[in-house]
């Protein structure tokens, strides 16, 4: 392949060439991780990669969740029931990553309509998580922290619906970024749940997520504020995230605020009286409804394709009464309000999740299943109610990972993402 190329990336091409032979030498390695591999276009790609004069992406290589529209390939979404058609034209954000000199590798597994914080998928196998061995890797972006966990992508594009780029990240020992939902379109990108989805993105580190969020976001909102507070606090929330902490976790999470206190900023924890009226919302009915709604007439005839544990999630929608949805609706609109003047340039920090990435095999339980997945979706799954913007960094203490997790009001992605960059640093130290 790399004769049949011509390029002024070389670079780029022997990345690609390294990872086709990866695969190539041992399979078993790296199974589950892709749906797909874009093989076939990788010439055209880097052939049009080597045009460019510039771009943020240029010379990195972008793996792709399998809800997103790529030309040339079929949508999935990690079902037996979607039946697609071949995609004529790339979804928006996925066309900018063309643009930026992105060189798409395939399309990642994931939990089947992106509906688990666990990342099990029947249909195409679960990948390995490559810390735990036979541990879940977490989901829903499940095959795209896999590629980058083993540097096969350097940037995995996901979606975030209650921490599917977060949960994935702190079991895998990356970052995972999840920006306020408008900020990056979804057009062309299946959905889950219109309320609450976010295309979101994860990467070795910060400032790579930081690339990949410019690359792919629309114009510069004209509603991100500028960095107003350069000694923002850092506030853990001492109602919320810690019900059900491992002990271990618990342990590296205060090593890691000592690192941060140390550091000079300024750590607080308090009561939250919004994340008390934030518990008491059955948040389920976001994603159960209008996951229900959009592929009504699809998985109603074909409810024997389903995952079980996803069936069991849609079919909940069967429960909500027209009055409790739209009430649902009215209500977070007001808490969204009530937090963005709390926390105003000030920052929540919590662990990602509060446990280790479980066994697959006691996920096979049922109430086993279904209790992991709510841990696991605790603490990320607010910042996509309130529509904030919100990271999880690694921090690694006897060489196991756990996640940091920073939460920032609607539109500060860029200055959550500076900061987080600092606080990268000293975890690092």
């Amino acid at each position: 392949m790399k004769k049949e190329i011509k390029s002024n990336n070389e670079n780029l091409v022997n990345k690609v060439f390294e990872i086709l032979t990866k695969f190539k030498d041992n399979p078993k390695k790296f199974e589950n991780i892709f749906t797909e591999l874009f093989e076939k276009d990788f010439k055209t790609q880097l052939n049009e990669i080597s045009k460019l004069k510039s771009g943020l992406l240029k010379g990195l290589i972008i793996s792709v969740k399998e809800l997103f529209d790529v030309r040339g390939y079929h949508t999935r979404g990690g079902t037996k029931f979607l039946e697609t058609d071949i995609c004529l034209d790339d979804a928006k954000c996925i066309s900018n990553i063309r643009k930026a000199g992105g060189l798409l590798l395939g399309h990642t597994n994931m939990t089947e309509l992106a509906y688990s914080g666990l990342g099990i998928n029947p249909h195409y196998g679960t990948p390995d998580n490559p810390l735990y061995a036979g541990s879940v890797p977490g989901g829903s972006t499940s095959g795209g922290a896999v590629s980058v966990a083993l540097d096969l992508s350097d940037i995995a594009i996901g979606t975030d619906t209650g921490g599917s780029t977060r949960i994935p990240a702190a079991f895998t020992g990356i970052t995972g970024f999840k920006p306020t939902q408008d900020s990056i379109s979804r057009d062309g990108v299946l959905t889950l749940s219109g309320s609450l989805d976010s295309v979101g993105l994860m990467a070795r580190n910060v400032e790579l997520c930081k690339l990949g969020y410019h690359a792919m976001r629309k114009k510069i909102n004209a509603k991100q504020e500028k960095l107003q507070n350069k000694n923002p606090k850092l506030i853990i929330p001492t109602n919320f995230g810690f019900e059900d902490i491992n002990s271990e976790i618990k342990i590296a999470f205060d090593l890691a605020k000592k690192k941060i206190t140390e550091s000079g900023y300024k750590v607080i924890e308090m009561n939250l009286p919004v994340l008390d009226l934030y518990k008491k919302v059955p948040i389920w009915q976001f994603a159960s409804v209008e996951c229900a709604t959009e592929y009504f007439n699809l998985y109603e005839d074909k409810k024997h394709l389903i995952d079980p544990n996803v069936l069991r999630r849609i079919e909940r929608a069967n429960q909500v009464m027209a009055v409790e949805y739209n009430l649902l609706k009215k209500i977070r609109a007001d808490l969204i309000e009530q937090f963005n003047k709390f926390l105003k340039n000030n920052f929540l920090i919590m662990p990602t999740v509060t446990i280790k990435p479980p066994l697959v095999e006691k996920c096979k339980d049922s109430v086993f299943y279904d209790k992991a997945n709510l841990i696991s979706l605790t603490t990320t799954t607010l910042a996509n109610y309130m529509n904030g913007c919100s990271i999880s960094i690694p921090y690694f203490e006897n060489k196991k990972p756990i996640g940091i997790m920073l939460n920032a009001k609607t539109n500060q992605d860029d200055y959550l993402l500076s900061i987080s960059s600092d606080i990268e640093k000293v975890l690092q130290k």
